[in-house]
């Protein structure tokens, strides 16, 4: 069996805030569908009971919510 690429790879919330080094319901609370048009949404889908956020998802909302932050000439704040 192959080893999945970081394409296919998904995070979990708990994974998110330690990177993020926020609590994990501060993660589910910004949590939204792939398709949702809201910027600050982390996107995300939901497996059962459970959210998993796709790796190269998150990393891309990462760069941009960085970007839109140094644009306004703020510090970075995310939540």
């Amino acid at each position: 069996m192959a080893s999945p690429s970081a394409d296919d790879e998904y995070l979990t919330t708990d994974e998110v805030a330690a990177r993020l080094r926020v609590h994990p319901t501060t993660i589910l609370r910004r949590l939204g569908a792939m398709d949702d048009p809201d910027p600050t949404r982390i996107p995300a889908v939901r497996v059962g009971r459970v959210w998993r956020i796709p790796r190269r998802e998150f990393e891309e909302w990462l760069a941009r919510s960085s970007q839109a932050a140094r644009q306004l000439g703020r510090q970075r704040r995310l939540f």
